[in-house]
């Protein structure tokens, strides 16, 4: 086939249409992800205690969101933080590759005549409700308009394929030698970082004829490896959750495709007899293809899925870091009945948890400060949802234990735990506020001098020292401990006056520093007060809570009731 031949093609129609397409499954994507709701992590957290259950999870989301990479960093993010296993992120990610099918079912349907109508209805909606559900409503409607728009305009270009002079011969070769499709398809999907969207065109292709069946699912075979570029970009300089499951991600797709490259022809003749059974259009029955492939894929896996786990945590040994053993905390609900006791202990079990996991924030906030790694970010991120969703569960759980008849003395035990787990949640929340001060620093290529990095290194180590101490206190109720906590919370408060007059007597002698730097540091040791101060609440509380009418009443150093 001569290239100067292609050049007959409507390639302003074909990018344009492409365009579309692409905008328009991102734009449904993302409406149906909002109007979902931020409810929907709890979801998969709740509902993917067990591989099989993993995989429904994960058709359902990406059903949802149109974006398979987008379940599989949902269901890393849980592994690394200990609430899923690595075992349970394998099975949201099998559901994931079936869920990914919707669209090329959807463009099954060729609902390409009421597309423009489905845009109008949308955009209607969108401009004219006031309320935020509804808007994304309207967005969902667009998006679904605009990816057969998009679609319809490649199409009919694309149809112009089959009468450029030796493009059948090419056609002819990828018949005879489907792994040429397979190449193909793996490495123009790599390029548009979108399975859907090559899939789509192969769709529109073998609607047209310029394609027979067998190339079409050559090329789709490529599509599913050349989709896993993306996974293996986003893994990348990331965890060890994210690299084994993105290198299971490219074991799953590339062997199930070498799998059904070798059966074609049996393959081929599936499904066609299943498009057959069910009147399927051409469009369909790539679509009925797409999800064969990645069903009878999800059944070869699902029973090997320990035995996968296992070899992918010897392809790549270690563990990511202490957050991965700490985010999984025990409440058993049946204890709460039946032995409120044993139930108040597992929830002191989980604050301390909770509780180390905001010292490793505040840890990696200095680590931050000093390397200017991301890493550390990252680290700091991870730490502040997971307390974020185990201050959840024990608030709740305490609530339940609460409203059972228990005897007073777990009643005050109840309200004491429900003071410390709330410090210890603005604890790790003022740390990811730190972060954030180190980021606007290093973004802005500006920074500290060596006399005020080491005020903050001390100042952070003092820190470090009394959250640590606060734990103990927690645990053991250790008065002594409590007391010296106490003369280093006064050393604390001494020691941000003493730093805030460098930091002044700096500026006055001209050091060079940025305003933008100049004017966070005293916020930075502002901040650092008020961690320690919530340090201290928490062996306060343990000690010698502050008893009301109503039950236990703390307030801050700024008059904030803490419960």
């Amino acid at each position: 086939m001569n290239l100067s031949s292609l050049s007959s093609l409507q390639w302003n129609f074909i990018a344009g249409g492409l365009a579309i397409f692409l905008f328009g499954i991102s734009l449904m994507g993302d409406a149906l992800t909002n109007f979902a709701g931020p409810k929907m992590r709890g979801y998969v957290e709740k509902y993917t205690s067990n591989p099989i259950k993993g995989v429904l999870v994960g058709i359902v989301i990406t059903g949802l969101i149109q974006s398979s990479s987008g379940t599989t960093v949902i269901a890393i993010s849980f592994v690394r933080a200990g609430i899923m296993s690595l075992e349970q992120a394998i099975g949201v990610t099998l559901g994931a590759n079936i869920g990914t099918t919707v669209t090329s079912i959807l463009i099954g349907f060729n609902l390409e005549y009421f597309s423009y109508f489905i845009t109008l209805i949308g955009v209607i909606i969108f401009m004219f409700s006031a309320k935020r559900r509804n808007k994304y409503i309207g967005e969902i409607l667009i998006g679904f308009g605009l990816l057969f728009i998009g679609l319809q305009m490649m199409g009919d270009s694309l149809k112009e394929l089959k009468d450029i002079p030796g493009f059948e011969d090419v056609v002819a070769n990828m018949g005879k030698k489907p792994i040429l499709g397979v190449l193909i398809g793996a490495i123009l999907t790599a390029m548009l970082q979108s399975s859907s969207a090559f899939i789509g065109i192969t769709q529109s292709l073998f609607a047209s004829n310029a394609i027979d069946l067998g190339v079409a699912l050559a090329l789709m075979f490529g599509a599913n490896i050349g989709t896993c570029i993306t996974a293996i970009l986003a893994s990348l300089g990331g965890s060890l959750s994210a690299r084994r499951t993105s290198l299971f991600h490219v074991l799953f797709n590339v062997s199930v495709s070498l799998i059904f490259l070798i059966f074609l022809t049996p393959y081929q003749a599936l499904v066609e007899i299943l498009s057959s059974a069910i009147g399927a259009s051409k469009l369909m029955t790539i679509a009925v293809g797409h999800f064969t492939f990645n069903f009878i894929g999800m059944v070869i896996f699902l029973p090997l899925i320990k035995y996968v786990a296992r070899l992918l945590r010897r392809l790549i040994p270690g563990r990511d870091s202490i957050l991965t053993d700490l985010g999984n905390i025990e409440l058993d609900e049946k204890l709460i009945d039946t032995f409120p006791a044993a139930a108040l202990d597992q929830t002191k079990t989980a604050i301390i948890q909770e509780s180390v996991v905001a010292l490793e924030n505040i840890k990696a906030a200095k680590s931050f400060l000093n390397t200017k790694d991301n890493k550390h970010y990252e680290t700091s991120k991870e730490a502040e949802a997971m307390v974020n969703d185990m201050d959840t569960k024990i608030q709740a759980y305490l609530l339940n234990i609460g409203q059972s008849q228990t005897p007073p003395e777990i009643e005050m035990d109840i309200q004491t735990y429900l003071q410390v787990q709330i410090n210890v949640e603005r604890i790790s929340d003022l740390s990811e506020n730190l972060v954030e001060y180190f980021n606007e620093i290093h973004e802005s290529g500006t920074g500290y001098g060596d006399e005020a990095i080491d005020d903050l290194n001390d100042i952070f180590d003092l820190v470090i020292n009394n959250i640590a101490k606060a734990i103990e206190v927690f645990e053991t109720e250790d008065i002594a401990e409590h007391n010296r906590l106490a003369e280093d919370e006064a050393a604390l408060d001494l020691m941000e006056v003493k730093l805030r007059k460098s930091h002044y007597q700096r500026l006055k002698k001209g050091v060079d520093m940025t305003s933008m730097a100049s004017y966070v540091y005293n916020d930075i040791l502002s901040t650092m007060e008020r961690i320690g101060d919530h340090a201290f609440n928490i062996a306060r509380i343990t000690v010698d809570p502050v008893k009301t009418h109503e039950g236990v009443q703390i307030e801050d150093e700024y008059g904030e009731d803490l419960y």
